[in-house]
């Protein structure tokens, strides 16, 4: 019986934090055991990366620095960025880059164990910014979260403003009661979980121009 609770919270909070999750470059090594090593050297471990069959990532424990680099050609980053170690995986820390198959940057931003804060640009592969946005960090009795909050530009390829606005975090609660077991007294129990999560939502005064530079569009929401 406490098997089957185990099992089923583990699988409620996966499922809660794929609903939390908001991953811009996602990082492709699960664990020690799920991704195979490939090879080593003195400074990195090449893994097999979870879900491409293109590129493989190679981890340089001592600086805390990870890579997917392309399988053939293993000086060419897809993506990189600092980690923190989290049992046996990785959580994402610190400044992050993914990059075009030209070299150039494609976006750019930070982590904190994991969420996205602060400024995120994406970028067109001229090097133009395409889209400026930031994440805040959030903090409240279940927990701390990340979402889309703040100013929120968008470019055309021209380099002319397209979108100016804003965006605020609306709050979202779950909660799941369980009925469990006690494995000493046999009485049953209800156990509620809680967690919440964030979602951006449009706020304030919103601008949108044409690619000719021309106020088209205001709304006021």
């Amino acid at each position: 019986m406490m098997r089957c609770i185990v099992v089923f919270l583990i699988v409620f909070s996966f499922v809660v934090s794929k609903i939390n999750a908001q991953v811009l470059i996602p990082i492709k090594f699960v664990s020690e055991e799920d991704n195979r090593l490939l090879k080593e050297n003195d400074t990195l471990r090449y893994y097999v990366a979870s879900g491409d069959s293109i590129n493989v990532v190679a981890i340089n424990e001592e600086l805390l620095n990870y890579k997917l680099v392309n399988k053939r050609n293993k000086l060419k980053v897809v993506a990189e960025g600092g980690i923190i170690p989290d049992g046996d995986s990785y959580l994402q820390h610190g400044h992050w880059r993914q990059f075009y198959s030209n070299g150039s940057a494609e976006i750019t931003g930070s982590y904190l164990r994991g969420k996205p804060v602060g400024s995120w640009e994406t970028y067109y592969q001229d090097g133009r910014v395409k889209t400026a946005a930031h994440y805040a960090l959030i903090t409240d009795k279940d927990g701390t979260n990340t979402c889309m909050s703040g100013e929120y530009r968008e470019y055309y390829a021209n380099g002319k403003l397209k979108t100016l606005g804003y965006y605020t975090a609306d709050r979202n609660r779950y909660q799941d009661t369980l009925q469990v077991e006690d494995p000493l007294t046999g009485s049953k129990l209800v156990k509620t979980l809680y967690k919440s999560s964030y979602t951006p939502r449009k706020t304030g005064f919103w601008e949108y121009y044409t690619e000719e530079g021309e106020l088209e569009k205001k709304e006021d929401l």
